[in-house]
């Protein structure tokens, strides 16, 4: 598509008219329009123009001086545009559809309430939420802006004071904190601009109601408050579950008393109940089974903690449950292909020895519980899944950015990734990618950053239990099913659709179902651990081997006798380079065992003896898949159990102990003990924890249970 023409303009404009200055609505879509197409001195002609349509187009930018000041409503759906300041020329706009334009963030979001004061829609739903939210924003931003003002003027002589404005603004923008990291991006945008503001009026204080107030047929109506039922579980009643949970007798729980007081202290800070069936806030029985945190990229700073839109197709609702100060109510967008993105309300207690509050409304985008300490550089963001639903957390603030739900599904497990994209224009653009697969064996590839699924990979005909990224190669992605086949995939790069063309590379066949994934961290493309129904395989995972259907090479044993092979080993992670932690194999233990030491013994033996470290203390209990995850950068091992309790195992000492080891099993360092919070007038006092994983630094601790539960602690 060349440059625009007056004749175009006449044709696709109504009403026909051979005079541009009559010309009201004007479609433009599917074209194919670059952002240079739009000829400013052609368009400012247009004076009573009130509708314009750009949807389907390729514009990266919109000109800032378009002259189209009647401007009421403007469609620029799928786009590749990246910036929303320019929007600021149209006053006048009441509706502004922007979803399918991917390298828009949370904080464009706000920015666009922020900078159209007559807005009333976007992306075809109501804005009034997402501007209360400005104001919230904007009074307290101007709040500290202003009392940085004071602190930075009182430090500094009247002569000082004059000279050092352009570093006032300069030390707000980088001091000046508040919500969270997510919002980074607009906060420090408001920051700047009151700074600015404040310099340029000699220091009096700016006022705090700079967005206008929307006309109250805006405002949006409440609803009635829902009230959640804790349902208590008996220990003798089987439960309805998913395949890779089963029930068997539950003997008596240990008790085993906690750390000796040098062991950091961690305090719940969050419940969630965002996986509810059918959005249903009574459901305290949907099964949760994995989360992972998004890797701190090498760029500095999580994609999906400070970007996110959702794009809409429909509508539904959600509950969530959260144990947190604060409160919030707000609005978004969410929809895609392959399923449905949404955000859930907020409903929350102050203290677990309250009652927690119920509140719906429909379709929430993302919510505003602040947190006023300023963000690490370590990732906050964690994936979840459970049921037909993937949740994305803050967990600093307790707020879920971002819901995506695949009706008829039960997810099992998610894995983070990062691609590097080229656009249409030879833009380099960082990718966040969540893998979520499960029950019906589709692995749903979520671009969590723009808010859609923009791939499903039909990767095997039954269930998959697990999945995870190779740590080289970041398009390798291992799939296990209940097939009893490994799958390695190379996803490829997007291309300009965003659309993926995976492929396959390798097959491993399994003697069992495969439970749980591990490259070996010593040489992670080499050799694949796998924890199995059977027991602990391995296979030859090198590409540049002829065969590309391969079985296990080896099978670990961990203790002499007839019986020693062939027990299901449920939980398996590397604590460091050499040691692997597994867990399944024998009762109430966790073992800690030498990748090095066990390999350099296998000569050319189909079955190994690992060489075992040490022995961790852990439930006696027969309840089978819980999963443990480890924490090597800090030496931590973590394991849920079946009273809803979470076990922590710094293994540090025990690993720099010189042989030979205690043979006793160690007590783990503490356990935190289930929190037990209320749910409208019942308590939730015995739930299992089937998962939990702690981000790298050991911040924020994340525990998913078997009654739709995410529980969130924080380090102190």
């Amino acid at each position: 598509m060349g440059p625009l023409s007056a004749r175009l303009l006449m044709q696709r404009g109504r009403p026909k008219s051979d005079r541009l200055g009559k010309i009201r609505s004007l479609d433009l879509s599917g074209m194919k329009l670059l952002s240079e197409h739009l000829d400013p001195k052609l368009l400012s002609r247009l004076k009573q123009l009130q509708e314009l349509d750009l949807s389907n187009n390729q514009l990266e930018t919109l000109p800032a001086n378009l002259g189209l000041s009647h401007l009421r409503v403007l469609r620029c759906a799928n786009n590749q545009l990246g910036d929303v300041t320019a929007l600021c020329q149209f006053p006048q706009l009441e509706e502004l559809s922007l979803e399918g334009n991917p390298f828009l963030t949370v904080s464009d979001n706000l920015k666009v309430s922020f900078l159209l004061p007559k807005l009333r829609k976007v992306n075809g739903k109501d804005a009034s939420s997402t501007c209360s939210q400005v104001e919230n924003l904007n009074r307290e931003l101007t709040s500290r802006v202003t009392a940085h003002w004071e602190k930075f003027k009182a430090a500094l002589s009247p002569e000082e004071a004059e000279k050092a404005q352009a570093d006032f603004v300069r030390s707000a923008v980088r001091d000046v904190r508040y919500g969270p990291e997510s919002l980074s991006e607009f906060t420090q945008w408001r920051v700047r601009m009151i700074s600015e503001e404040l310099v340029a009026s000699g220091g009096i204080q700016v006022r705090e109601a700079d967005v206008p107030e929307r006309p109250p047929k805006a405002t949006a109506a409440r609803e009635p408050r829902a009230k959640p039922v804790a349902l208590k579980r008996p220990d003798d009643t089987p439960l309805s579950l998913s395949p890779n949970k089963r029930v068997c007798t539950s003997s008596s729980s240990a008790h085993v008393e906690g750390s000796d007081g040098s062991q950091p202290t961690l305090e719940p800070l969050h419940f969630l109940q965002c996986h509810s069936k059918n959005n249903s806030p009574r459901d305290l029985e949907t099964q949760l089974w994995a989360c992972a945190f998004e890797p701190a990229w090498e760029e500095g700073m999580s994609l999906v903690g400070r970007q996110g839109r959702a794009r809409p197709r429909g509508r539904s609702r959600t509950s969530y449950l959260d144990w947190a100060p604060g409160n919030a109510t707000c609005r978004g967008q969410g929809l895609s292909e392959w399923g449905t993105w949404e955000r859930p309300p907020t409903r929350c207690c102050k203290d677990r020895k309250k009652e927690l509050q119920g509140q719906t409304s429909q379709n929430v985008f993302i919510g505003l519980i602040f947190n006023t300490g300023q963000a690490g550089a370590t990732s906050q963001t964690v994936a979840t899944c459970g049921g037909e639903a993937v949740c994305v957390i803050d967990c600093q603030t307790g707020i879920v950015l971002h819901k995506y739900k695949a009706p008829g599904e039960e997810f099992f497990s998610v894995a983070w990734t990062a691609l590097t994209v080229v656009t249409q224009a030879g833009h380099k653009k960082r990718w966040s990618v969540l893998a979520a697969a499960g029950l019906r064996g589709l692995v749903r590839l979520l671009h969590v950053r723009a808010g859609f699924c923009c791939g499903v990979i039909r990767a095997h005909k039954k269930a998959i239990a697990t999945l995870c990224f190779s740590p080289t190669h970041e398009t390798h992605l291992f799939t296990a099913s209940y097939d009893k086949r490994i799958i390695l995939w190379d996803l490829g790069v997007p291309n300009h659709d965003y659309e993926f063309q995976a492929s396959q590379l390798l097959t491993l066949d399994t003697a069992s179902i495969p439970l749980r994934l591990c490259p070996v961290a010593s040489c992670p493309d080499t050799y694949l651990l796998a924890g199995c129904e059977g027991g602990c395989c391995c296979w030859d995972v090198r590409l540049d081997q002829p065969q590309k259907r391969r079985v296990c090479e080896v099978e670990f044993v961990f203790s002499e006798g007839a019986e020693a092979a062939g027990r299901r080993v449920d939980g398996l992670a590397f604590v460091n380079e050499d040691v692997v932690a597994s867990k399944g194999n024998s009762l109430g233990t966790i073992c800690l065992w030498s990748w090095s030491q066990t390999w350099m013994g296998r000569g050319k033996q189909s079955t190994l003896a690992v060489v075992v470290l040490a022995r961790l203390q852990w439930s006696p209990t027969k309840l089978a898949y819980f999963s443990l995850s480890t924490c090597p950068d800090e030496g931590i091992v973590l394991c849920g159990d079946e009273e809803g309790n979470v076990w922590v195992y710094d293994v540090r000492h025990i690993l720099t102990q010189p042989p030979p080891r205690p043979a006793a099993p160690q007590a783990p360092t503490q356990i935190l003990k289930w929190p037990q919070p209320w749910a409208l007038g019942q308590m939730v006092t015995k739930t299992m924890v089937n998962t939990v994983v702690a981000n790298p630094t050991f911040t924020y601790l994340t525990a998913l249970t078997d009654s739709n539960i995410v529980a969130i602690w924080k380090r102190q």
